[in-house]
């Protein structure tokens, strides 16, 4: 497999799947800066899981950049069932995920370290990922030192904070309250959920019960409130470790949604500072190996493509057995400034769910969104960068259809309605919550401007696409400000749409904009499936999978098969024994709990 580059003025990158052919990883690599310094050490990025995953992605990026102009080979990588990463949230429900996790952290280092030839590794977490770090590095023993980036000093601490948040989200946003429970053992914690077997086991880790200090040298950053703070030092430097503690409170990246955050740059600069002290350079960079990546999960592959800038995504390939040469390839772009994966990874979800049916799925980020790099002398992170509808236009291309349905979330909805509205050679348009439908530009919507166009032109264009042929599904919160200003104001117009077989409406009970709670995402991936279906892959249904679950005796099993195979987690163990009672039942594989029904 070809090993693709982007290169823009903030350096290069490489997108790449590792790790084991089960359960790749993906990532991206920044190999330091030609013609500049270079250092004997790389560093791996870990990143946190859940909101912290979404909302850290700009400030990882750019650390790595940073990293990657002083001369430090780098890695930055999504953890196994989260981001762009192989594996499914529901393997959690079997436990093992975290020793998957730390091991995750075990397999960057060693990626990193034959990549970029370096022979010491520097560790950078953020939160959980801190955590994860750091007992990854303390088992290994041979990381050279480690920067703990606000981290979670107890797994118990992480779940009750991320739970209460919910909590309290819940009671601030009245529709979320009332959306269906998930039926798992668990919890949710903002568009995550956490199932019972996972808060089990991050409530045995604990940074003030390490035995072995994770490097010879450390830093912890405090960027405000870190509970266990002075405890988390003392511990480590009790066991050996050269500790700094800076604190640099204030900064609220990681509560503020994700079009309106900025780089916390003086939390960087304290980061790449000290690891310049630690790891000095040791002569000029030189090009390096080009290794040659792994393959995705079920063939998905980074893309990068666009003729008159670069762009990024991910493309998940139809399954070859339930391809057919006449389905449309489906285009998903961003919502707001999150990434190509979508909040809460409901993209990534949809993405290979709808590839399974035989569909080519193309994730895509905008310029100056996510990967695809900021086009010169615009903005980086805008709602609507100026070349939006063209970047769309490319992603169409690159997709490799004669068709396509684009989708997309809030601003993403926005330039599906404005595609479906004007372009010919769509097939359809899955349309959710479309923040203005016509007005792209959210400045103008969050200071209270009246629409450009009247209010009207929203049914009537609806209308003409649905007539024109091109299908066309809007899925919208009940209440959500975009659907409920166009239907108070034409709200005959709208419900005469029904009668067209060509369009469809689903009104999503018990949600907020981003589709939070974990019931509704579903509830939408279901949605716009039996659409998909309905209207394109010729009678192919998904197959009804028949849930069962496992006693405690079941599951002691599992760990026994595990010891004598030694497959990596008893996730994997639960995998081979599902997949053979499947195939003695004619069943699909399906999700597991505790006790079966």
């Amino acid at each position: 497999m070809q090993l693709l580059e982007i290169r823009s003025a903030a350096g290069r990158k490489q997108p790449l799947h590792f790790g084991a052919p089960e359960r790749p990883l993906f990532g991206f690599y920044h190999p330091p800066r030609v013609g500049g310094l270079r250092r004997d050490t790389a560093v791996v990025l870990c990143a946190p899981i859940g909101t912290d995953h979404v909302r850290s992605d700009l400030t990882f990026r750019h650390l790595a950049e940073r990293l990657a102009a002083m001369g430090f080979a780098c890695l930055r990588f999504d953890l196994s069932g989260t981001g762009d990463s192989g594996g499914e949230e529901r393997d959690g429900l079997a436990g093992g995920i975290v020793r998957g996790w730390i091991d995750d952290v075990g397999l960057a280092i060693d990626e990193l370290r034959s990549r970029s030839g370096s022979r010491a590794i520097a560790l950078v977490g953020l939160r959980l990922g801190a955590k994860l770090a750091s007992v990854a590095a303390a088992e290994r023993g041979d990381v050279a030192s480690v920067v703990l980036f606000s981290p979670c000093v107890t797994g118990a601490g992480y779940v009750t904070e991320v739970t209460r948040l919910h909590a309290l989200y819940a009671r601030i946003e009245p529709h979320v309250a009332s959306a269906p429970r998930p039926t798992a053992e668990g919890a949710e914690a903002l568009g995550l959920f956490l199932p019972r077997a996972l808060i089990e086991e991050l409530g045995t880790l604990d940074l003030l019960a390490l035995r072995r200090r994770p490097a010879p040298e450390a830093l912890v950053i405090d960027a405000g409130g870190l509970p266990g703070r002075d405890a988390l030092v003392a511990r480590l430097r009790e066991l050996g470790a050269d500790t700094e503690l800076r604190s640099h409170p204030g900064h609220k990246f990681l509560v503020t949604v994700s079009h309106r955050q900025t780089v916390p740059d003086a939390i960087l600069a304290s980061i790449t500072g000290w690891l310049d002290r630690a790891h000095p350079a040791t002569g000029p960079a030189r090009e390096g190996e080009a290794t040659p990546p792994s393959a995705g999960p079920a063939g998905e592959r980074p893309l990068v493509f666009g003729t008159r800038h670069p762009l990024f995504g991910i493309f998940t390939p139809a399954r070859a057995d339930r391809a057919r040469s006449g389905n449309p390839a489906i285009v998903i772009t961003n919502a707001g400034c999150v990434n190509r994966q979508g909040p809460h990874a409901m993209f990534v979800r949809m993405a290979r769910r709808w590839a399974s049916l035989g569909f080519d799925v193309l994730r895509v980020d905008l310029a100056g969104i996510g990967d695809s790099p900021v086009t010169p002398g615009a903005s980086e992170n805008v709602t609507y960068p100026p070349s939006g509808l063209p970047d769309l236009q490319e992603a169409i291309r690159a997709a490799g259809r004669e068709r396509a349905i684009v989708a997309g979330l809030c601003s993403g909805g926005d330039y599906a309605f404005q595609l479906g509205a004007s372009a010919t050679a769509l097939a359809g348009v899955f349309i959710l919550n479309p923040r203005t439908f016509g007005v792209l530009d959210l400045t103008s919507v969050e200071a209270g401007m009246p629409p450009t166009t009247p209010v009207a032109d929203v049914p009537a264009a609806l209308r003409a696409m649905a007539e024109r042929g091109v299908d066309t599904t809007l899925v919208v919160s009940r209440g959500d400000p975009g659907i409920a200003y166009v239907d108070a104001h034409s709200g005959e117009a709208m419900r005469s749409l029904a009668e067209l077989e060509t369009f469809a409406r689903f009104d999503v009970e018990g949600s907020d904009h981003p589709f939070t709670p974990v019931t509704v995402q579903q509830h939408v991936s279901d949605r716009l499936t039996e659409r998909l279906t309905a209207r394109f892959a010729g009678g192919v249904r998904e197959a009804r999978v028949k849930s069962f679950r496992f006693s405690d005796d079941e599951l002691a099993m599992l760990q026994m098969i595990q010891g004598h195979t030694g497959v990596r987690s008893r996730t994997e163990a639960l995998r081979t024994v599902l997949e053979y009672y499947a195939k003695g039942q004619g069943l699909p594989v399906a999700e597991v709990g505790k006790d079966r029904k």
